[in-house]
């Protein structure tokens, strides 16, 4: 982690690409915007933008805007991302997630510096930084012909790599400390710290989910603790049980369909828990089939909003 404070440093004086890599929850964005309000561009406009979440027949819309009528429900003309981060930061996250088709579209905006919004004949011109993050093995698919090799090379002039949580164990404590001194701000609690048997749980648990799991798990023990101090029992269940997968998912019943029925549950949760309960994006990740993974869903009675998914994104994912 040294080492990446150190590149964020050198980052924030040049306007170079960047390229985030990391598994989700590992910070990705926090170092974006580490890097955008450190530099040049500070004053100017940090935009984020989730690729995997923009359903494909608006992606184009979103990323360089469209004129009013350029397409069925246009009513009016509608200012795209690359425009409205104008002389700053354009962060595009789950970069991997973009269709070929937009992969040529914005590998043009970024060799050029300008761009046609949908529906109109003129080009506009564009000074952004673009500032890119993924989980997924670019390489691997530029291999497999499904992510464009020059693309690669524009966005991966500056790679940085965020190691997971499983890999900073020692992080642990001084970012419960963190959460703390947030949700006691947040909540008007005064929790003092965490007890040993909780932290060595936390530091016993592979956290599929990284920081933004630990996140999520601290806030939780904060609405149920009645102590000074965080306890194991205010914990959740898969931490205090280490039921993380691969690992811990074997009852006392040796029953080999049950053992078969307890691995696939506990997999999609934590395949439900690494995306945020989006299901399109679990499906892509993890290798399950659509329907495979809808239909053990509701034979495990497993709600994707559980996990963090909206109403509004099931609808978009049906």
């Amino acid at each position: 982690m040294k080492s990446v404070f150190q590149l964020i440093h050198k980052l924030t004086n040049v306007a170079t690409s960047v390229l985030i890599r990391g598994e989700n929850g590992t910070g990705k964005e926090l170092v974006a915007k580490a890097i955008h309000y450190n530099s040049v561009r500070k004053e100017k406009k940090f935009v984020a933008v989730n690729c995997g979440a923009i359903p494909e027949n608006l992606i184009e819309s979103e990323f360089f805007g469209h004129e009013k009528g350029a397409f069925t429900g246009a009513d009016q003309r509608h200012i795209g991302k690359f425009q409205y981060a104008e002389g700053g930061t354009l962060f595009l996250d789950e970069i991997g997630d973009i269709s070929q088709s937009m992969q040529v579209k914005l590998l043009r905006v970024l060799q050029e510096r300008k761009f046609t919004p949908v529906g109109s004949n003129r080009e506009i011109k564009t000074d952004v930084r673009i500032i890119a993050a993924t989980n997924r093995n670019l390489e691997k698919m530029v291999t497999d012909e499904k992510f464009r090799q020059d693309l690669f090379y524009r966005l991966n002039v500056m790679p940085i790599y965020l190691p997971p949580l499983r890999e900073r164990l020692d992080d642990i404590k001084p970012l419960v400390e963190y959460f703390i001194e947030k949700f006691n701000k947040l909540h008007g609690k005064t929790i003092k710290g965490i007890k040993e048997d909780a932290l060595n749980a936390l530091k016993n648990y592979t956290w599929p989910g990284n920081i933004r799991e630990l996140e999520n798990a601290i806030e939780r023990a904060f609405v149920l603790e009645g102590s000074p101090s965080i306890t194991l029992e205010s914990l959740p269940d898969t931490i205090k049980t280490k039921q993380e997968l691969p690992t811990g998912i074997f009852s006392s019943t040796l029953d080999f369909s049950h053992q078969k029925e307890e691995f696939e549950k506990q997999f999609i949760v934590n395949a439900l828990r690494m995306f945020n309960g989006r299901i399109n994006q679990t499906v892509a990740h993890a290798g399950i089939p659509k329907n495979t993974l809808l239909r053990k869903m509701r034979k495990y009675g497993i709600n994707p909003k559980d996990y963090g998914s909206t109403d509004a994104e099931l609808q978009e994912q049906d």
